[in-house]
C-alpha cells in the first residue's frame, strides 16, 4: 500500500500547521460562498420577484442553519471524525450551490441555498473552527487566526469574482462556477485533513512543543476535566453567547445590505461592492496578525476591543457621506471583524477548556444563527418602513458595544485560562 502522503508531510513539518491550511480552505469555501450573497442580491430580487425582506430571509435561514446544523455536525465529528465530515459537507455545499444556479422559484431557492448549501457549510464550519485549537496551546491564537483568515480571503475573492462573472455572463453561470470551485476546494480539505496526530504518524512530542498542556491538553482553565452540561449552564458561557449575538448581528446587516445602502445613499452600487471587498481585505490582513498579538496581550481582551470597534464602525456606515469615508469605515469594520472572528475557537478553548470543544463551540455558535436569522430580515423590514438604513445601522452600533461588554464580563467570570495559555516561548 502506498504511503499516505499526509505522513510524508508529517515527517517534514508539525502536522498541526497542515491542519491549519486545511481549516483555512474550509473557512474560505464556507464564508466566501455565503458572503457572496450580497452581490447576487439585486439579480435574485429581479429573477424571483421577491421583496427585500423575503429575500433577506433566505440569507437569514442559511445563516441560522449553518449554526443549528453545526451542533449536530459537532456530534458527528466526535463519532465519525472531522475528515469524513469535511468530505460530506463539501459535497453538500457544492451541490446546494449548483441547485441554486438552476432554481426556478423562490421556494426552490430557499431549499437549495437556505437548507442544502447551509447544511454543507455547517460541517465545514465546525471542522474549520473547532479543530485547530486542539492541536495547539501557547501558539493557539496564532494558529487559529491564520486558519480563520480563510474567511477573509473568501470574502475578498469570491464576491469580487462573482460580481465580475455576473456582469459578464449572468448570475446563474456565476453561481454554477462558484459551485464547481467550492467542490474542488472541499476535496482538497478532505485530502489534507487529519483528526489526530496518530492518524499521520506525528509524534506526541511535536504537539507538546507547541502546546502548554502536552498531547492530552483537554483540561479546563481550573485544571479539572470539563463537564459540557455544567459549562453550558454557567453564567460565563451564557454571557459569551449573548455577547456574540449582539456583536455579530450588525455584521449580517452590513454584509447583506451594504450594497443596497450605498446605492440608496447616492454613492452607487460599485461603492457598496468595493466596501465588501475592502472589508474583506482588512479582515484578512488582520486575521493573519491578530492571533500572534493576542497571544501576547490577551485573547479575550483583544476580542472585546475589536467588538467595540465593530459596533462603532457599524454606526459609521450611517453617517459616511462620501466614497472615501465609506471605504474608511469599511476598513475599520474589517479590522474589527478580523479581530473578533479570528479568535472565536481560541476564546472558547481558553475560557472553558479543550476537552468538550466540539460540543461547546457549535452551541456557542448558535448565537450566529440567531443573529443571522433575525438581523437581515429586520433590516429589510426597517428599510421598507422607514425608507432608510441609517436607524438600523445606528442601532446595530449600540448592540455591538453592548456585546463587547458581555464578553468582557464573561472573561472576568471564567477567569484564569488565558493567562495559563500565555506561557513565554
Amino acid at each position: 500500500m502506498a504511503l499516505d502522503p499526509r505522513r510524508r508531510l508529517a515527517d517534514r513539518v508539525y502536522y498541526g500547521w497542515v491542519v491549519v491550511v486545511a481549516c483555512f480552505l474550509a473557512s474560505m469555501a464556507t464564508f466566501g460562498s455565503t458572503y457572496a450573497f450580497g452581490v447576487f442580491y439585486d439579480s435574485l430580487l429581479e429573477t424571483f420577484d421577491a421583496s427585500r425582506t423575503a429575500l433577506a430571509a433566505a440569507f437569514g435561514l442559511q445563516t441560522a442553519l449553518i449554526y443549528v446544523a453545526g451542533v449536530g455536525a459537532g456530534r458527528v465529528v466526535e463519532t465519525q471524525g472531522g475528515r469524513r465530515v469535511a468530505a460530506g459537507s463539501g459535497a453538500l455545499l457544492a451541490g446546494g450551490l449548483a441547485w441554486t444556479a438552476v432554481a426556478r422559484s423562490y421556494a426552490e431557492l430557499l431549499v437549495a441555498f437556505g437548507v442544502v448549501a447551509a447544511t454543507g457549510m455547517a460541517g465545514l464550519y465546525v471542522v474549520g473552527y473547532a479543530t485547530v485549537p486542539r492541536w495547539f496551546g501557547r501558539r493557539r491564537g496564532t494558529a487559529v487566526g491564520v486558519a480563520s483568515a480563510g474567511l477573509g480571503v473568501g470574502l475578498v475573492a469570491v464576491p469580487a469574482a462573482a460580481d465580475r462573472l455576473i456582469a459578464a455572463v449572468g448570475w446563474r453561470p456565476a453561481m454554477a462556477a462558484l459551485a464547481a470551485t467550492v467542490g474542488v476546494v472541499a476535496a482538497l480539505v478532505a485530502l489534507l485533513f487529519a483528526d489526530d496526530p496518530a492518524d499521520v504518524g506525528a509524534e506526541a512530542g511535536e504537539r507538546a512543543e507547541f502546546s502548554s498542556t502536552g498531547a492530552g491538553g483537554d483540561l479546563s482553565p481550573s485544571g479539572v476535566a470539563p463537564d459540557a452540561g455544567t459549562t453550558l449552564r454557567s453564567p460565563a458561557f451564557l454571557l459569551v453567547t449573548a455577547g456574540w449575538i449582539l456583536t455579530f448581528a450588525p455584521l449580517y446587516v452590513v454584509l447583506s445590505h451594504v450594497v443596497l445602502h450605498a446605492s440608496d445613499a447616492g454613492l452607487g452600487r460599485a461603492v457598496g461592492v468595493a466596501a465588501i471587498t475592502t472589508l474583506g481585505l482588512a479582515t484578512t490582513v488582520t486575521r493573519f496578525g491578530i492571533g500572534a498579538l493576542s497571544d501576547r496581550v490577551g485573547r479575550t481582551r483583544t476580542f472585546v476591543l475589536c467588538a467595540a470597534l465593530m459596533g462603532a464602525a457599524t454606526a459609521g456606515f450611517a453617517v459616511a457621506s462620501g466614497r472615501a469615508t465609506f471605504l474608511a469605515v469599511a476598513v475599520a469594520f474589517g479590522v474589527a471583524y478580523g479581530g473578533c472572528g479570528g479568535l472565536l475557537g481560541a476564546q472558547i478553548a481558553d475560557l472553558f477548556g479543550e476537552g468538550a470543544l466540539t460540543t461547546l463551540f457549535p452551541v456557542a455558535s448558535l448565537s450566529f444563527g440567531v443573529a443571522g436569522l433575525a438581523a437581515p430580515p429586520a433590516a429589510g423590514a426597517a428599510f421598507e418602513a422607514l425608507g432608510s438604513y441609517d436607524p438600523v445601522l445606528l442601532a446595530g452600533g449600540a448592540a455591538g458595544l453592548t456585546g463587547a461588554g458581555c464578553v468582557a464580563l464573561a472573561g472576568r467570570l471564567a477567569g484564569g485560562g488565558e493567562e495559563r495559555m500565555r506561557a513565554p516561548d
